[in-house]
């Protein structure tokens, strides 16, 4: 796998939990899958939302139908 070097910036307890936990040598590696698993589980967060909003768009429709007496804008002045 091809890396790439960058600089970050972490909290002093991070990196003192990070040292006492993942030996030297292997704190790229750590911080490399943990970043991973992350954003692997933001991306399922994200496409179960969309299948849960495509899933249920007739209910949030008729609400907001419902709702729809209440804007402002249809009240008299």
């Amino acid at each position: 796998m091809q890396t790439q070097r960058i600089n970050i910036s972490l909290p002093y307890e991070v990196i003192k939990q990070l040292n006492g936990a993942v030996p030297q040598g292997k704190r790229s590696q750590f911080i490399a899958k943990a970043v991973s698993e992350k954003l692997t589980k933001k991306r399922n967060i994200e496409k179960e939302l969309i299948k849960s909003l495509k899933a249920n768009s007739k209910f949030y429709k008729k609400v907001a139908k419902e709702w729809e007496v209440t804007e402002v804008e249809g009240w008299p002045e």
